[in-house]
């Protein structure tokens, strides 16, 4: 009779939790928002060049065609107006499509992330934007944090997370990386514009992108949370 000594060889990998990526991603950019807001609030490092880029562009102004181009670009990449259609839209025909509403409360969940926390920020700061001519807390204005940069940061990676991710209506790692980029690209270019045109500080532009990353980590989180299967009664 034949053994078999080979002994068995067990696993040690360790698995992580479904929720530990997001939720350690989410707890770190809360935890930087957190930072950037102290750092306004106490007028630190953080700030240091937000006068005097205001000063370099605020002389450099665009005009004309250029200006309203510059305009409608910057407004199309992270304007409430112009993103939640687009991802309202996305969301319903995945909702459609994969005949679940999971993803639609994840948009909600991420919709609601930026607009609470953004909100309670901006009033609780009330920082004037450089229109105003001068950098004030507990004013009359909401710079900090972006929510230009904010909303584009949640919108764009939020599409190629819910079109290609491994929950996505196309599941496709290709695709989901090469979209990323272009994501990343949308949300720089919406950052730079709205500083460059000089409607934001050079610091509400990460503040925004904490706050969109923190809100996108929620969305993501709710699409990877496990079925409720709710205990069936016994006749």
């Amino acid at each position: 009779m034949v053994t078999d000594d080979v002994p068995t060889r067990v696993s040690t990998r360790r698995e992580w939790p479904w929720w530990a990526p997001s939720v350690s991603a989410g707890l770190v950019s809360a935890a930087l928002l957190g930072l950037m807001t102290w750092q306004v609030l106490e007028r630190g490092w953080f700030i240091a060049w937000d006068w005097s880029f205001h000063a370099h562009v605020d002389v450099r102004q665009p005009d004309g065609i250029t200006k309203t181009l510059l305009d409608a670009l910057a407004s199309l990449g992270g304007q409430r107006l112009y993103t939640l259609p687009i991802i309202a839209a996305v969301g319903l025909y995945v909702a459609y499509q994969q005949r679940r509403v999971r993803v639609l409360v994840a948009i909600v969940a991420g919709l609601a992330t930026v607009l609470f926390i953004g909100y309670w920020i901006k009033f609780g700061l009330g920082r004037t934007p450089p229109a105003s001519g001068q950098d004030v807390l507990h004013g009359v204005g909401q710079a900090f944090p972006s929510g230009h940069t904010a909303n584009a940061t949640l919108t764009w990676f939020l599409l190629v997370v819910v079109l290609f991710g491994a929950r996505g209506l196309k599941p496709d790692r290709v695709r989901f990386r090469r979209y990323l980029w272009v994501a990343a690209a949308g949300v720089l270019v919406t950052g730079f514009l709205m500083t460059a045109l000089d409607y934001h500080w050079l610091s509400d532009i990460p503040g925004g992108f904490a706050l969109g990353l923190l809100a996108l980590m929620v969305s993501v989180t709710v699409l990877r949370a496990p079925a409720v299967r709710w205990p069936r009664r016994r006749g």
